[in-house]
């Protein structure tokens, strides 16, 4: 039996009324583009989010300070013991560590449960104090490594507050070095990756959070304690990270990791179990994740594919790579940035994925001896292509 093909005219019936449907109005504005050909082959099945209990987190690249994934960033919230962070980082930038402090009245007046059981008179240097404050989480470390630095618990918060203000940590505030519960004592996830970026810069800082276990001398014996941080031991990437607890701030925790050539940054605040929030945020860092080059230098693009901008031509003046969900690689897109436009009239844009922004489309208008525009179509990083940064704010290499 053969098949009857359609009359001709039914055929001219159906394009006609394809022809009048209305347009999906966002496909001008955020086209789909194809997956690269580093990723060829069958879209993959959805990725899964990774359950996170933190009321507050973030997972960054620390090469390019790019966002991969987050909840409330912004939103100030008790520190706990990752206050030590912004501590360490003063104390190393103002006193040798072989310098020798002798402990005062204040230390010993700290009287919680996380201590090194600090005697006034006795002699430790920085170093020892800094490895208590850092892996034992010492309160009373804190208040020893601040009167040494500055005399005072409270002229040091000041000198606390006064970095926070100048590395731009607008929702953070300090009201002690150790961060026991106080009224105005609170930080942001964003502003945690930003200072624990900051820190990690410092060898010296990377040496001590990166110590598993320490002895330093004791009035009845040596101190011996481990470090708190349990990713250390049970995650083989990380590369260190602090923890902080109490009940009004809950389970909180900074830490990186690298694997592959690849370093992710992760910070949970308000959380349960902190150490299963950053596992779960760096695996699907780490294997959800590609890096593609989403756009060329010199490359033309239409107004109406830059964020619906009015007229014209305009040209992508920088390499554009970014780590996007593999199974969103062929919906990335772009989209209209939340701030003003553009250098030099072109729109600011975004490029995005599944409507989570990936990295900034950097335009100028095109000349007249530019060539036609062209879609999207993303592929593989160059070897050696070193990523531009994304927000300057969280990236390694910001200044």
């Amino acid at each position: 039996m053969t098949r009857r093909r359609a009359p001709l005219a039914l055929l001219v019936l159906l394009a006609a009324v394809v022809g009048a449907l209305p347009g999906v109005p966002m496909a001008a504005a955020h086209p789909a583009v194809a997956r690269p050909a580093a990723v060829a082959g069958p879209p993959p099945g959805p990725v899964a989010t990774p359950r996170v209990q933190a009321r507050s987190f973030l997972l960054a690249d620390a090469a390019t300070g790019q966002v991969l994934l987050a909840r409330d960033p912004a939103r100030a919230r008790p520190m706990a013991s990752t206050t030590k962070v912004m501590t360490a980082l003063l104390v190393l930038e103002r006193l040798p560590q072989q310098r020798v402090v002798t402990i005062g009245p204040g230390p010993t007046r700290t009287s919680t449960p996380s201590t090194l059981g600090l005697r006034a008179g006795e002699h430790l240097t920085v170093r020892q104090l800094l490895l208590g404050l850092l892996l034992e989480s010492a309160n009373d470390s804190a208040v020893a490594l601040a009167e040494a630095v500055d005399g005072s618990e409270a002229a040091f918060v000041r000198r606390m507050n006064r970095r926070a203000a100048a590395l731009g940590l607008t929702a953070t505030h300090y009201a002690s070095p150790h961060g026991l519960d106080r009224p105005g004592h609170h930080t942001s996830a964003r502003d945690l990756a930003r200072l624990w970026t900051v820190a990690m810069r410092r060898p010296d800082f990377r040496a001590l959070v990166a110590t598993r276990r320490a002895t330093i001398p004791g009035p009845r014996g040596p101190r011996r304690f481990a470090n708190r941080d349990e990713l250390l031991f049970s995650y083989r990437w990380t590369e260190g990270g602090k923890t902080g607890f109490t009940n009004l701030a809950g389970r909180c925790l900074v830490a990186s990791v690298s694997r592959g050539g690849r370093r992710l940054v992760g910070v949970a605040l308000g959380s349960g179990n902190a150490f299963r929030d950053l596992r779960a945020l760096f695996d699907y860092g780490f294997e959800a994740l590609v890096r593609v080059r989403l756009a060329r230098r010199g490359q033309v693009v239409a107004a109406a594919q830059a964020g619906g901008g009015q007229g014209g031509r305009w040209q992508v003046t920088a390499d554009v790579d970014a780590l996007v969900r593999r199974d969103l690689l062929g919906r990335v897109g772009l989209r209209a940035a939340a701030t003003a436009g553009g250098q030099g009239g072109a729109p600011a844009v975004w490029l995005a994925a599944g409507g989570a922004p990936l990295a900034p489309l950097p335009l100028r208008p095109a000349d007249a001896t530019a060539e036609a525009a062209e879609s999207l179509r993303p592929g593989p990083v160059p070897a050696g292509a070193r990523s531009a940064v994304v927000d300057r704010f969280l990236a390694q290499q910001a200044a």
